[in-house]
């Protein structure tokens, strides 16, 4: 068996969904013994992958008939439910996500534009402040302005913020993610996002604020993503069943 991981599965079956290379004119997959002798893997990594797709949105189940890929209302959009940072995302739909510009500075609570909305902090605690202006396929898209606990992770190094931020802790031995906490909201626009984006400040965006914990529970940072309103397409499945 090749030593495809889950991750890398979910990766490749969506190429192959969206290439058109894999399901039939009904939109079925294969069942899974033709699967997993395509992809060379395990009934239960092949499992894992399907369920992975599923909570994303891109195939659904009908039992005792086998997988579909969903009738999309997604295209050029991104799936809030998603296993891992934004730009992996993004690339199964498709899309290029990409870091035009970042900053680095450490602050204290007591500076910090905005807080948690659960979580005690001593003023003077301190935080490393980081801002992401990232594109859509070569076009500004949102204003990434997070807070990491300097507590938790003592330093951040500057090629990661061109890259998968979310990928560089789940690299670190002492750094577990465990669980995001996420809320949509709208807000106005920061002045420095609507420069990025040729908007004027105050103009409406779609904001994603996020909470990230580590396994053990506590939290390791808090973010807002200002979304250019005009470009946010984002989506996700509501099962009944």
């Amino acid at each position: 068996m090749a030593h495809l991981d889950t991750d890398q599965l979910v990766q490749t079956i969506l190429a192959d969904i969206q290439a058109g290379q894999l399901a039939d004119e009904q939109r079925k997959l294969p069942a899974e013994p033709v699967l997993m002798e395509r992809y060379q893997v395990t009934r239960y990594t092949l499992r894992q992958a399907l369920k992975q797709l599923s909570t994303m949105g891109y195939t659904y189940q009908m039992h005792g008939i086998g997988t579909f890929v969903r009738q999309q209302q997604t295209n050029n959009s991104i799936a809030l439910q998603h296993d891992g940072g934004l730009s992996e995302a993004a690339a199964r739909a498709g899309l290029k996500l990409a870091t035009r510009k970042a900053t680095m500075a450490t602050i204290t609570v007591a500076d910090a534009d905005f807080l948690p909305e659960t979580g005690q902090f001593a003023q003077d605690e301190e935080l490393i402040d980081i801002r992401r202006f990232r594109e859509l396929d070569g076009q500004p898209y949102l204003l990434e302005h997070s807070y990491y606990l300097k507590s938790i992770v003592d330093a951040i190094p500057e090629e990661a913020l061109y890259g998968s931020l979310f990928n560089y802790f789940e690299q670190q031995r002492d750094v577990n993610v465990g669980f995001i906490d996420q809320l949509l909201m709208s807000e106005p626009l920061p002045a420095i996002a609507g420069e990025f984006m040729k908007l004027p400040a105050g103009a409406p965006s779609l904001v994603v604020k996020d909470e990230t914990y580590l396994t053990t529970g506590k939290m390791l940072a808090f973010s807002k993503q200002y979304y250019d309103y005009r470009r946010a397409r984002l989506f996700m499945v509501k099962k009944i069943r």
